[in-house]
């Protein structure tokens, strides 16, 4: 576990990488609202994209580490079940057919799961952890480390699936025009 140290590097400490992340999701989600359907469908995969690397992220470093510096139990746990609720729902974005109507009721559904999970780890999971004795910089050194590597892989699996070799397009739907995929959103995007 990572300890409070005397100086400071140069980059963001974890909260501050972790408030970033939100700020960022919750302006794709604003900006999904008033897009064109073409532009939802691409939001939709960047919002997914960046809350699966969000959530990893805080899940593999942020969560073991805070559970460790505070005494939240309920908390981190409530945490843990929002994560896999939101996991559920991205995957059904990501994995099934929608049409704009179905996917944008995912996402409101699923940008109310987010908003309700950034207040609660700003307003209560924040704090106690800012109080802990926990390095926070080098905290955020890892993560950011951890975001980067997991952003590459995300990029090298979407160029491999834009060659064609991992997608699984139905050609039905992406005739209809009807902006029905099989095969996730990238499917649906490549198609265009």
């Amino acid at each position: 576990m990572a300890t409070k140290k005397q100086d400071k590097g140069g980059g963001m400490d974890a909260i501050e990488l972790l408030r970033k992340d939100h700020d960022d999701v919750n302006r794709m989600f604003d900006e999904f609202e008033s897009a064109d359907e073409d532009r939802k469908f691409e939001l939709a995969a960047e919002i997914c994209q960046a809350l699966t690397v969000h959530a990893t992220i805080e899940e593999e470093i942020f969560y073991p580490q805070a559970r460790a510096a505070i005494d939240a139990e309920e908390l981190m746990l409530e945490a843990e079940v929002e994560h896999d609720s939101a996991k559920h729902l991205i995957e059904r974005i990501q994995e099934g057919e929608v049409d704009e109507t179905e996917l944008s009721a995912m996402i409101k559904v699923l940008k109310e799961y987010v908003g309700h999970h950034i207040n609660e780890e700003q307003r209560k999971m924040f704090p106690r952890v800012k109080r802990s004795e926990l390095d926070l910089e080098a905290i955020g050194r890892e993560l950011m480390e951890r975001k980067v590597e997991l952003e590459s892989e995300i990029s090298t699996a979407m160029a491999e699936d834009d060659s064609g070799e991992a997608l699984d397009v139905d050609d039905d739907d992406e005739d209809t025009g009807k902006g029905r995929s099989r095969g996730g959103m990238a499917a649906r995007n490549r198609g265009r």
